[in-house]
């Protein structure tokens, strides 16, 4: 059902070019297959006073894996060009799935001003790394700012970009403690902007901002209940500077309750377990916030017009919770070479390595619980043929 829904919508976007004579429409497409090793530490995940070794239930503290797969942000996607309006549209196409990554109109009311109605990238994403492993992760979440695609209304022309998007909610509560439910409305939508700056010789530099803002109920076990807000802010700066054959991108970026406007991780997966990352509601229906720090670097060099090689890192710490008390750090690096094969195809051989970090938390009862969520190690390439 999926493929002839696809097939439909293709057949009527051609069907709307041969009469749209003001627009000039074009097609493109990536077919991406990702084939990787890995090898993923559990970690304490599994570690209990009943199985102190800590291995899983099939005797396993280390779990390896070969991922040879279409990667899910494989595309097929086209462009609208006219006079006043542009669009896009884009398809995401997985090993047995099609999902709507982008679709948009701009109107260009003016020379440098534009309007934007759809689902598109956010103001805050600032393409810096090209990490490749786990379906082009670019270190996103992981040192890399990310919005994502989100429905929204922009406004953006000098560089600037002003956004209201489709708002996202998530906290959790302090289950062993006094709340026995949570329930949210929204009012606002959620806001980020941008301005990039462009000099000299493809150098440029970016600020970028967000909030949001979510009002939530709680249930308390003696009978009352308790209502307030969550606040998320977001605030950071990058560049991406130019040196003849070797460019330069840092970005750094802070965070107030970033999991709860979806910017970061709602949770840090440790091998079977996870750690919440969004605000808690305490026992006395308050409200927890969590401070994020996130930062990048990506270096690269072009050896040819074939041949590159890049690295990079990333670092994300986060604390807060109140009683709760989380404190996590977590790294990620890796190291790759880009073979362009011939022209629009391409190999990608990337080594990396993601310490998960370790997660320091309080429980209900006061007991200090210093979790160590393990690390993935992985080898191996991406290979793409664009079209």
């Amino acid at each position: 059902m999926k493929k002839m829904s696809l097939i439909l919508a293709i057949a009527f976007i051609f069907g709307a070019s041969a009469v749209s004579f003001a627009n000039e429409w074009s097609l493109y497409g990536s077919a991406r297959m990702a084939t990787f090793w890995t090898s993923r530490d559990l970690g304490d995940a599994y570690k209990s006073s009943t199985n102190p070794s800590g291995d899983d239930a099939f005797g396993r503290s280390n779990v390896q894996n070969l991922q040879w797969n279409l990667q899910g942000n494989s595309r097929i996607g086209g462009k609208v060009t006219g006079d006043t309006l542009e669009a896009r549209f884009e398809f995401g196409v997985g090993e047995s799935d099609v999902t709507a990554r982008l679709i948009y109109g701009i109107w260009k009311f003016s020379e440098n001003w534009a309007l934007k109605i759809g689902k598109d990238y956010t103001p805050i994403l600032f393409g810096l790394s090209n990490q490749v492993f786990n379906n082009d992760l670019n270190l996103w979440q992981f040192g890399n700012a990310y919005g994502g695609r989100v429905g929204q209304i922009a406004l953006e022309g000098r560089g600037f970009k002003f956004a209201a998007i489709s708002p996202t909610e998530a906290q959790t509560f302090e289950a062993e403690g006094n709340v026995s439910a949570i329930a949210t409305e929204n009012y606002w939508p959620k806001l980020e902007a941008s301005y990039k700056y462009v000099f000299g010789d493809n150098m440029s530099v970016h600020v970028f901002g967000g909030w949001q803002n979510y009002k939530y109920y709680a249930s308390l076990n003696d009978g009352t209940s308790k209502s307030d807000t969550i606040n998320s802010v977001v605030i950071g700066a990058g560049g991406d500077f130019n040196f003849g054959p070797v460019y330069i991108k840092p970005q750094a970026s802070w965070y107030k309750n970033g999991a709860a406007a979806d910017w970061l991780e709602a949770t840090l997966k440790g091998g079977g377990a996870s750690i919440s990352t969004a605000p808690v509601v305490g026992p006395d229906g308050n409200v927890r916030d969590v401070d994020s720090f996130m930062a990048m670097l990506a270096i690269g060099y072009a050896a040819t017009e074939r041949v590159r090689f890049e690295i990079g890192g990333g670092w994300l710490r986060n604390e807060g919770q109140g009683d709760l008390d989380l404190d996590n750090d977590l790294y990620a690096l890796y190291l790759q070479s880009v073979l362009t094969l011939a022209p629009s195809v391409y190999l990608v051989p990337e080594i990396g390595y993601i310490d998960f970090g370790d997660a320091k938390t309080t429980t209900t009862d006061v007991i200090r619980v210093d979790e160590q969520l393990g690390d993935l190690w992985y080898i191996g390439a991406k290979w793409q043929i664009d079209f």
